[in-house]
C-alpha cells in the first residue's frame, strides 16, 4: 500500500479481527471481521483493502497504477 498505514488486533478465540487503517490525517477507517473476509476501497487512491480473520491484509491499487 502507497503510504498507507494499518494497525492489526486479531482475537483468535472468535475468529475476529480489527484494522485501523489510515493516511495521515487525510484518510481513516476501521474494518472488521467475524468469520468471513471484509474489503473497503479507500477514497484518496481508490487502494482497495481486504482482511481475513487470522488478521492478514491486502490492498491493490486500481489498473491505472498497477497492482501490488
Amino acid at each position: 500500500m502507497n503510504y498507507w498505514g494499518v494497525q492489526v488486533r486479531v482475537n483468535s478465540w472468535t475468529n475476529a479481527a480489527e484494522a485501523y487503517v489510515y493516511m495521515g490525517k487525510a484518510e481513516n477507517f476501521t474494518m472488521k471481521t467475524y468469520g468471513t473476509r471484509a474489503s473497503a476501497t479507500t477514497v484518496m487512491d481508490g487502494t482497495r483493502l481486504t482482511l481475513t480473520p487470522d488478521g492478514k491484509i491486502t490492498g491493490q491499487w486500481p489498473q491505472e497504477h498497477g497492482t501490488k
